[in-house]
């Protein structure tokens, strides 16, 4: 479904990626949690789910980046 204003759309390559990536989440614990006490429960390394969710946010937004990158060198 196609919203009235494109702007307020997210670009191509955002979509893309959150198509095939894994649908991963944080613990329960610390799924609403502030960006330093999730900061601090990742330096303690003891929940792997947390982990794994970290990585895979740090994998899909390094994809992104490059997607945006390829595509701005094209439109040129």
């Amino acid at each position: 479904m196609k919203r009235s204003k494109p702007e307020y759309e997210l670009p191509e390559e955002v979509l893309i990626v959150l198509e095939c990536s894994p649908n991963l989440e944080p613990c329960e614990e610390f799924r609403h949690a502030d960006i330093y006490a999730f900061a601090k429960h990742l330096n303690e390394r003891k929940c792997q789910q947390c982990i794994d969710f970290f990585a895979q946010a740090d994998k899909e937004l390094r994809t992104m980046k490059l997607l945006s990158n390829f595509k701005k060198r094209n439109v040129q």
